[in-house]
């Protein structure tokens, strides 16, 4: 099969191809990159799909995800471990529609992205390419401890605690595990032994590991402790991403959940003198990023895009696109942002032998989108079609 669009991002974040296309080897992965005229001479009789007015991509690619939540409020006598899965494979799914084809779940009930995933390769249905965390750790009473015991989070206190508790969640296919250790708050809730000791077990067993943190000391222990990645790193130094680029930690900043949450309660709040904390800690959050998104990606810190989860108007999990467009506001190009969303992610994973770009020998997990994208970063909002695979899996 062959594919063709006005235009071709191939997702290193400079290369744009015009009046080009690509072919499907039988295996799903992409056989043939050249101009359309190239690529239907070198196959003949093949089948041709165009896309006009369009631009041809890779898959998106979502680091920060929580598919299992009860943010959906289904009736409390309705969240049982059923409903949960059903939930989790509703949002997975639904990842296809934003042109997300691979993602990184950080944090939902132990066992039930273990269980969705082999379900899949079982056949029962389709979802993007997915690495899980199980459910992530916190103190006793800390972030994520309010949400209720088994809803994404685990109490796990102490070194013995946090070693057993990561083979148990790599004994359950996880290949990253996810530690919480910072709030609203200038407290980091896991001492630095206790991180030091998480990052050595996971390393030691052969796992990646990520972390919550937001604010300050927690930051600076997290890069210490030498963490695979920093989720959020809200209020980070320059110092500090210069010193996580040196040790090569990369950062999912997540600015959509926090300048969402301000925006709404900007409106919320509008004509009341008295606003709750969280008006102004996320205000502070939105502008930081705003600020110093930029200049601290200037610097070199691999940045990947994620998306989180709750936020006051509802879900913003896997809307990768409206990321992108947020990190295109605050001074990258549209094709820079692609990078983020696509090379970058893959590389995160450690997955860009397999997708991240539109490369020979890569799965063709791809996403068409109307309008031109290297220029409008907007136009990823509007998905046309989605393959994973080289299979349909989203059609408008």
């Amino acid at each position: 099969m062959i594919i063709a669009a006005d235009k071709i991002v191939t997702g290193d974040g400079a290369t744009v191809l015009e009046d080009s296309a690509i072919r499907i080897d039988e295996g799903g992965r992409i056989g043939k990159i050249g101009t359309c005229s190239a690529v239907k001479t070198a196959y003949p009789g093949e089948e041709v799909i165009s896309y006009p007015g369009s631009t041809l991509l890779p898959g998106l690619i979502d680091l920060h995800a929580h598919l299992g939540h009860w943010g959906c409020r289904p009736a409390p006598q309705m969240q049982n471990d059923y409903m949960m899965a059903y939930i989790t494979q509703k949002y997975a799914q639904d990842a296809f529609k934003r042109g997300v084809t691979t993602l990184r779940d950080v944090g939902s009930p132990e066992g039930v992205c273990m269980t969705m995933k082999e379900a899949s390769r079982m056949g029962f249905f389709k979802i993007p390419r997915m690495e899980y965390c199980g459910s992530a750790l916190c103190i006793t009473g800390g972030h994520g401890s309010s949400f209720g015991l088994g809803e994404g989070v685990e109490e796990t206190d102490g070194i013995v605690a946090l070693q057993r508790a990561i083979r148990t969640r790599i004994k359950h296919g996880s290949k990253w595990i996810k530690i919480m250790t910072s709030h609203r708050s200038d407290l980091c809730e896991y001492s630095q032994e206790e991180l030091d000791a998480a990052v050595r077990e996971c390393h030691r067993l052969g796992a990646k590991i990520t972390v919550h943190s937001g604010t300050q000391p927690s930051i600076g222990m997290c890069i210490k402790a030498g963490f695979d990645t920093i989720e959020h790193a809200t209020f980070v130094t320059r110092e500090q991403i210069q010193e996580m680029a040196g040790k090569k930690i990369a950062w999912t900043p997540t600015i959509l959940p926090y300048t969402v949450i301000y925006e709404n309660l900007e409106k919320k709040y509008e004509n009341i003198e008295e606003k709750p904390r969280e008006y102004y800690y996320c205000k502070a959050a939105a502008d930081m990023y705003k600020d110093h998104f930029k200049e601290y990606y200037d610097i070199g810190v691999l940045v990947g895009a994620g998306t989180d989860n709750i936020t006051a108007a509802g879900r913003t999990d896997t809307f990768v696109a409206k990321e992108l467009a947020y990190m295109t506001e605050y001074g990258l190009t549209p094709l820079e942002a692609i990078q983020t969303g696509t090379m970058n992610g893959a590389k995160v994973l450690g997955m860009e032998d397999q997708v991240g770009q539109l490369k020979e020998g890569l799965y063709a997990d791809l996403l068409i989108v109307n309008g031109d994208a290297s220029k409008d970063i907007h136009a990823l909002e509007n998905v046309n079609t989605v393959y994973l695979n080289g299979e349909t899996v989203y059609h408008t």
